[in-house]
């Protein structure tokens, strides 16, 4: 018997299904089959069985297609535990098709598409039919039975022949012929069905499926338990959309019968309203256990109006109370935004209804992997009063399981450069690191050495070749290894080795780590080997396994994932061998495969006492009390669908038939109908960057446009206006601290000295002093590094504050130009080399084997614009050091109350001599003073001139006489800077002092830069000692301390040009 069960409620549905189960079955051991839509009802409906009987056991939850090869299998027996017409198997028996070229040459639209010969796009063309096949074979048999039985009238047809000729043919609609003609002429084999089947909330149902549903009730009971919106009949209703479209083409007798209804359920509802059509069309044996939801708050109406199929206009308008809280809408910046919101209005309803619990929270989003970081990023960073229990439902195997992602990225390897951020990134991952021996600090050493060695891509030359790069090689993996090992080998570097320049080892620490990521490496070349050229799936399978073994180090944590991806590969070894595929296929085609299969499956598990952050696909019809629906913008929902040109579905739709966009539809009809107690929407609605107005969903727009419709408000504004939230760009807004909107709250109470702080007069970073330092013994070289930014290491050294990114993006590409500071190393390098003689050939050599500079001809021309750069400076130094080895001169000497050390290189009768490549900047000419007034100091040599050389002038410092006065009073700006932040900025100090000019313009120009050069303002230490007292210091105490500290230097200076 078919019975029809309809029921506006899942619990209610859920009741009438525990008493019907309750009834007795001949076979007591037999399991009870359930048919669901998802695991998240399935999940959903044990518990509430379990709670209502006391416990759920015996029963096979499956979905429906599950259902009906269940059922094949037990009427008929050699049907094969994996169906081969699934879209996975299609996929292959297609692919098995499109590698015939005589086929594919007689049918030009597939010739066409498949001209490239690419694998890859043949194999994405196949899952593609392999998908629209099993689509016709459900909602067009018709075609099929056609196809089958006629000649072929077409591509698709022809193409569906080969298929059954090819092998077995008994897909289900063969399946289910047989099992109708065996269960009405054997009576045996009816004792074989189950004794009832039920079917529940199942949103669509294909006709041919109800038909047989319907064949096999004649023999046992079949009860489908119906979510039916309500106790009206609604399944002729039309949108005003339709109605305007139908009295377009035929007039207005067309819609003679038609009414509205709900408008609502009418704009919504067409999937559910095709679907009831269908069901009622069944003749079965009908129940109801309806009820009606209550009406006292605006959600409430909303649902009770579309159960009574009411539509609410002005004459009986809703009266919307200000604290009616029940929907709510909340308009964001960006995703992060959303997830910050949500967090703070959850802990709102947790605050305010002590009987709520996380597992009463759904959160349903479009796309959960877009999500989930940000979820992850306010929710796990939550802690104290602020946690919330969270899980989250429904990623795919590949985003959710670290260990599939690891395997997926070494399948990857292959169709990459070897880029450096891919190989190290693999390093992050914990079970790969351990198999090598490799610590967490073992990999951030790892990243120090490709920066240093110039490591860009490729294994070894062989990459490079193979991508046809005549660079030499030099920015590879070997390359760089080669180095390390050369280092350690000869224990010291500079000199030339078989043309590899060593890299002199650090300790002896280094050498295991190069040696292991040296095995590492040597892997992967073999991986790479092993992954070239075409296998069979079977030996591809032998090849992950492999892989597993060789790359991972498997610990108890692991060894669930391990097996799940074992069990996946096994998976699709039985479905090619069900499908019939035994050919070869490339490793594009195994990874693509197994990409497709681990992005279908999702991981997690609903109602696990935590808020649960899901799917909106798959949690859409959970009953909760507080449903929120985020993520609601007009690009992400509905999503979009994809449109091929070979869909004869599309091209030729019929009732019944699947469509996202209305799937999406019936979708928000249904999560707007599970909110029990609250519905929470909210939807980028504002730009980021100029906070322009965003529009939401469309199905958002309609909602709020039946309820400025439906309702009335206190207030002169539209009801959803009232309803609706608009939210600052930022989580610290003193919007949310200033209890002037009530509506606008924060829990994160870590946020309120920031707002505070925007709120207070402007003030430097540090309110009070700090001790002074404890050392008095300190170096020249330091007094000199803090004048070069006194806030930098004041941060740094003293509050442990590194705001440069210690470890930034690892280089990919070869350099192909230098930076100043690179430009400057290297023509110092060129300077040394010429002073010893070194010729041109072998400084180059060299400096190619360093890895720096950019391959072939532009690294050539800069070698050389470089040795040319410094070839006036050799004559001047050669003549003014002595070709002997100078003593250098040692200074420690009591300055400033500190001991204060140094050693002076280069001083001759002439005096200390200096030189820069290019021209001297401030700090180079503040530096090289602290140095002459260092020699004035020193004992045995008394006052006396330096000179330093640069590529076009000689800068001279005269003999300084109170050279000690000076430089202790630089060294208590040293320690008083140590202590507070110091208004000196070395560059527009320079400009404020040796300008002939107006210095406030000179130095306010070097402070705020220019479209072409950057401003010393824009230093990130600076902006954060002074924060917003620039105007202040700039006035104050900057032209104080700017003459203090070169007016004394400027006074004994002198330049003269090249000789």
């Amino acid at each position: 018997m078919l019975y029809l069960c309809h029921g506006n409620q899942l619990e209610d549905l859920a009741d009438r299904l525990v008493l019907d189960l309750t009834r007795p079955v001949k076979d007591v051991l037999a399991p009870d089959l359930i048919a669901v839509p998802g695991q998240g009802i399935a999940r959903w409906l044990s518990l509430r069985l379990a709670h209502q009987q006391g416990i759920i056991a015996n029963t096979l939850w499956q979905f429906p297609a599950e259902l009906l090869w269940h059922l094949f299998r037990t009427i008929l027996g050699n049907v094969p535990a994996t169906n081969a017409f699934s879209a996975d198997a299609l996929a292959w028996r297609v692919l098995n098709v499109l590698i015939d070229e005589e086929f594919v040459a007689a049918h030009p639209p597939l010739s066409h598409y498949l001209e490239s010969g690419d694998p890859q796009r043949r194999w994405q063309l196949a899952q593609r039919l392999g998908r629209l096949y099993e689509q016709y074979l459900v909602y067009r048999p018709d075609w099929i039975r056609h196809w089958q039985y006629q000649a072929a009238e077409n591509w698709q047809g022809a193409l569906w022949r080969q298929l059954i000729d090819a092998g077995d043919d008994r897909h289900w609609l063969i399946a289910q012929q047989e099992m109708l003609r065996r269960l009405n002429s054997d009576p045996s084999a009816v004792k074989q069905l189950p004794e009832r089947i039920s079917l529940f909330a199942l949103p669509t149902l294909s006709p041919a499926y109800l038909e047989f549903l319907r064949a096999v009730s004649k023999h046992i009971d079949v009860t489908i338990y119906h979510q039916n919106f309500s106790r009206g009949y609604w399944a002729e209703i039309i949108s005003e959309k339709e109605r305007a479209r139908l009295i377009a083409d035929a007039g207005e007798a067309a819609v003679e019968y038609f009414e509205t209804g709900n408008s609502l359920l009418a704009t919504m509802g067409r999937q559910g309203r095709e679907q009831l059509a269908g069901l009622l069309q069944l003749e079965a044996l009908e129940t109801e256990v309806f009820r009606s939801p209550p009406s006292n708050t605006v959600l409430g109406q909303i649902q009770s109006d579309i159960f009574e199929l009411r539509e609410r206009d002005d004459s009986q308008p809703f009266e919307l109370k200000p604290d009616d809280d029940s929907l709510q809408l909340h308009c964001c910046h960006s995703i992060m935004r959303e997830i910050e919101v949500a967090h703070d209005q959850l802990l709102g309803l947790f605050q305010a209804d002590h009987t709520l619990e996380p597992a009463d929270v759904l959160v349903l989003v479009p796309e959960i992997d877009v999500f989930a970081p940000y979820v992850d990023a306010v929710f796990g960073a939550a802690t104290g009063n602020r946690y919330i229990p969270w899980r989250l439902v429904g990623r795919g195997l590949a985003d959710a399981s670290p260990l599939v992602e690891t395997f997926l990225a070494l399948l990857d390897l292959p169709f990459s450069r070897f880029e450096a951020d891919k190989v190290t990134a693999l390093l992050d991952r914990p079970g790969l690191r351990r198999r090598f021996g490799l610590l967490e600090a073992d990999t951030e050493q790892v990243r120090r050495w490709v920066r240093e060695l110039g490591i860009c891509w490729g294994i070894d030359t062989g990459d490079m070749a193979e991508l046809e790069f005549s660079t030499g090689g030099r920015h590879t993996w070997r390359a760089g290894t080669d180095r390390l090992l050369l280092g350690h080998a000869l224990g010291e570097a500079g000199a030339l080795f078989s043309g590899i320049l060593p890299r002199a080892p650090s300790d002896g620490g280094e050498a295991q780590i190069v040696g292991r990521l040296r095995t590492f490496l040597e892997q992967l070349i073999e991986l790479r080997a092993d992954l070239d050229g075409s296998r069979t799936v079977v030996s591809w399978i032998e090849v992950a396994n492999a892989i597993l073994d060789r790359f991972f180090q498997v610990e108890s944590d692991d060894e669930t994932e391990v097996r799940r991806l074992q069990e996946h590969l096994t998976a699709i070894a039985k479905v090619t061998d069900v499908a019939g595929y035994d050919g070869e296929v490339p490793l594009v085609v195994f990874r693509d495969a197994l990409k497709a299969r681990f992005s279908g499956i999702a991981s997690g598990q609903f109602m696990t006492g935590a808020v649960t952050f899901a799917p909106l696909a798959q949690g859409h019809c959970l009953p909760v009390r507080v449903m929120c629906l985020l993520g609601m913008n007009i690009e992400a929902f509905p999503g979009r669908e994809t449109k091929h040109s070979f869909d004869q579905i599309k091209a030729q739709p019929r009732p019944g038939d699947r469509h996202r966009r209305d799937e999406d539809r019936h979708v928000f009809l249904e999560a707007l109908l599970a909110a029990r107690e609250r519905l929470y929407i909210s939807y980028v609605g504002r730009d980021v960057r100029d906070d322009s107005e965003k529009p939401p969903s469309v199905f958002i727009s309609e909602l709020l446009d039946c309820i400025d419709s439906m309702c009335n408000t206190s207030g002169n504004g539209l009801p959803s206006n009232a309803l609706t939230i608009v939210h600052p760009l930022q989580a610290f807004s003193t919007r949310y601290f200033n209890n002037e909107d009530e509506k606008l709250f924060s829990y994160a109470t870590d946020l309120i000295p920031l707002d505070r702080a925007r709120a207070m007069p402007s003030r430097p970073l540090l309110a009070s002093v700090l001790p002074p330092m404890e050392s008095n013994v300190t170096t020249l070289e330091t007094v000199a590094q803090f004048f070069a930014n006194p806030a930098r290491m004041l941060l740094r050294d003293r509050l442990g504050i590194l705001l440069e990114r210690r470890d930034g993006q690892l280089p990919t590409r070869e350099p192909v130009s230098l930076d100043f500071i690179a430009r400057r190393t290297l023509a110092e390098a060129a300077l040394q080399a010429r002073l010893l003689g070194e010729p041109r050939e072998l400084f180059a050599a060299r400096s190619h084997a360093s890895g720096k500079l950019p391959a072939g001809t532009p690294g050539n021309l800069l070698l050389e614009a470089v040795w040319q750069q410094v070839s006036e400076l050799v004559p001047r130094l050669m003549i003014l050091l002595p070709n002997v080895n100078l003593e250098p001169v040692m200074v420690d000497a009591m300055v400033g109350g500190i001991r204060l050390q140094t050693s002076l290189d280069n001083v001759t009768s002439e005096g200390l001599i200096g030189h820069t490549v290019g021209k001297p900047s401030p700090h180079d000419l503040l530096k090289f003073w602290l140095s002459h007034l260092a020699l004035n100091i020193s004992a045995g040599v008394g006052a006396g001139s330096s000179r330093m050389l640069t590529p076009d002038k000689t800068v001279t410092f005269s003999p300084v006489n109170n050279a000690l006065e000076i430089l202790g009073d630089l060294v208590s700006l040293y320690r008083e800077g140590m202590t507070q932040a110091l208004a000196f900025f070395p560059r527009s100090a320079w400009a404020y002092i040796a300008t002939t000019g107006d210095p406030e313009t000179a130095s306010a120009r070097a402070w705020q830069g220019s479209e072409y050069k950057v401003g010393e303002g824009d230093n990130m230490y600076y902006a954060l000692a002074f924060r917003d007292t620039w105007n202040n210091v700039l006035a104050g105490e900057f032209p104080r301390l700017a003459a203090r500290v070169y007016g004394p230097l400027r006074d004994h200076l002198a330049e003269e040009n090249t000789w």
